[in-house]
């Protein structure tokens, strides 16, 4: 599969849990080493097309330089506030696929990354995700996956051929014009499947605060979680 690029978005300075993504999961293994081993270990996804997408602000040198002793990864840097800033190094690419996951749901599998990426190419789709859509005004659509089991994937063309629209819920929230569908476009939300129909929807796997940290890194320890080795799918298949 061509004209994939995969965007991790993470920043240290999260008001409700500061410094999250350098937070220690497993040994020695952080958050943001489960989420870029879980791009990674994709078979559309290398060191080639994997981008940490973070803030210029000083509070994420320690993030910075960690990611860049123990990655090849490229690293963007825009404004803390305007995330869609970190996007705009994309327009010298034409019309690529963008798989956009972030630090604080670090148990994504690389399985539910290919299969996404296979079902957005195969149906021709201009925006999907995993994520619940009750929050939004037109599509008040519920996940059938738990919370933290969170990917999209969409089309930079779409992205960027409407951005002279954009005010700051859009700065805030690049895909937010996608699922409130402000624009024609093409979306999707992914049905559950396989294994993880066997996952509670009541469970949650992301990570904003302290207990969301306790329970997730306790989950981890107790069955010794790997980063980028089919966590969820593999401890769900023997359960």
């Amino acid at each position: 599969m061509k004209n994939i690029k995969c965007v991790i978005e993470a920043r240290m300075g999260s008001k409700r849990l500061p410094g999250k993504s350098m937070m220690n999961l497993l040994g020695k293994y952080k958050l943001i080493d489960y989420t870029i081993q879980s791009a990674l270990n994709s078979i559309f996804l290398s060191n080639k097309n994997v981008y940490l997408l973070t803030s210029k602000n000083l509070d994420n040198l320690k993030l910075i330089k960690y990611v860049k002793k123990n990655y090849k990864i490229k690293i963007i840097k825009g404004s803390e506030d305007n995330v869609f800033s970190r996007y705009h190094f994309l327009k010298r690419f034409n019309n690529v696929k963008i798989l956009r996951i972030t630090a604080d749901n670090p148990l994504v599998d690389p399985f539910l990354i290919d299969y996404s990426l296979n079902f957005f190419e195969k149906n021709k789709i201009d925006y999907l995700t995993t994520r619940a859509m009750e929050h939004s005004k037109k599509w008040k659509i519920k996940s059938d996956f738990p919370k933290g089991i969170s990917l999209e994937i969409f089309k930079s063309k779409k992205l960027f051929q409407n951005e002279n629209k954009f005010d700051f819920t859009n700065f805030h929230s690049p895909t937010w014009f996608f699922y409130n569908k402000l624009f024609k476009a093409k979306i999707c939300k992914l049905k559950s499947f396989g294994i993880y129909k066997k996952i509670s929807k009541k469970l949650s796997f992301t990570i904003d605060t302290k207990n969301d940290y306790t329970r997730v890194k306790n989950l981890v320890k107790k069955n010794n979680f790997a980063p980028g080795k089919d966590n969820l799918c593999n401890f769900y298949k023997n359960k």
